[in-house]
């Protein structure tokens, strides 16, 4: 499994990343830990998670982030493990278990958020964390500077953000260089070979559109990481699946994979892997057949 780096970072990270948001609720500990081996044996070493996973799924969102840590505990393998885990989604009522309470990223939230996956995780330190949603009314540069200082403290190694528009990564990049503070090294959207209307709304979800892939390639210091890339089985149906991507475009591009490319899927990743000079594809499965195939792995 080949790896890049993130952004300026000194993170090595393999290409595919494996998307935890279903571990402690959806997908039992035992299942988890299978995955998580198999992964690793694959060559895979960028663990995705977050401090809201997953609630929707009845947990209280400490779940995906407490089994990866019991498993890390059992394996003795942090040294080898990237961990890259998320704030600011998780409800602010957890009765409301929904994107419309969300907490935020003020520096207090932050501070406390950072502490608590720091421990579910069983970890001194988080070698990524991601600002999951943005949060317009906190001012941005109360949010970098906080960030700024637990990289300083060493205990987060790489900040990134997740679901946000370029002209607010702009805004957070002029405020971390006017007051030297550490800048965003990726950027996790939503990502696919297939591409969505403009209009098409995803909330509280952002896609890359023309305006963040200019970005991405002009600057050459974020690394995009792409969630949904096989967009829910999509490149194993004929038809369009979802409305926002159901253009005459999209359909003669699927017609023309599905009629050329035995393995579309992994196609597809290696596709999104290739773009801006390198990005992460991330893989979210439940089965341990689906993730060795699309790893292109025979362990």
């Amino acid at each position: 499994m080949n790896q890049i780096s993130l952004g300026k970072s000194s993170l090595k990270v393999s290409q595919i990343g494996l998307g935890c948001i279903n571990f402690g609720t959806k997908v039992h500990e035992e299942q988890a830990f299978e995955l998580m081996n198999t992964y690793v044996r694959c060559g895979g070493n960028f663990f995705d998670t977050a401090n809201n996973y997953a609630v929707w799924n009845g947990g209280d969102g400490s779940e995906s982030e407490k089994t990866i840590g019991r498993w890390l505990k059992k394996e003795g393998n942090r040294g080898n493990i990237i961990l890259a885990t998320k704030l600011g989604a998780k409800p602010g009522n957890m009765n409301v278990n929904d994107f419309t309470n969300m907490q935020g990223l003020g520096r207090k939230v932050i501070l406390k958020s950072v502490q608590e996956s720091i421990e579910n995780l069983q970890s001194d330190y988080l070698d990524l964390l991601y600002l999951h949603v943005d949060d317009f009314k906190t001012p941005q540069a109360e949010t970098m500077a906080t960030l700024s200082e637990l990289v300083d403290k060493g205990l987060i190694r790489a900040i990134g953000c997740s679901n946000f528009y370029t002209w607010r990564i702009e805004s957070a990049r002029k405020i971390c260089e006017k007051y030297n503070y550490h800048f965003f090294n990726a950027i996790q959207q939503r990502y696919s070979y297939l591409t969505p209307t403009i209009d098409t709304d995803f909330y509280p979800q952002v896609a890359v559109d023309q305006g963040l892939q200019k970005y991405i390639e002009y600057y050459r210091d974020l690394t995009l990481v792409a969630y949904s890339p096989l967009l829910k089985g999509q490149y194993n149906q004929q038809q369009i699946l979802h409305e926002g991507y159901d253009t005459l475009f999209n359909q003669r591009k699927l017609k023309k994979l599905l009629e050329e490319e035995k393995s579309p899927n992994q196609w597809v990743l290696k596709y999104i892997m290739q773009q801006f000079g390198g990005s992460v594809a991330l893989l979210t499965t439940s089965s341990i057949e689906h993730l060795m195939e699309t790893m292109n792995c025979s362990i």
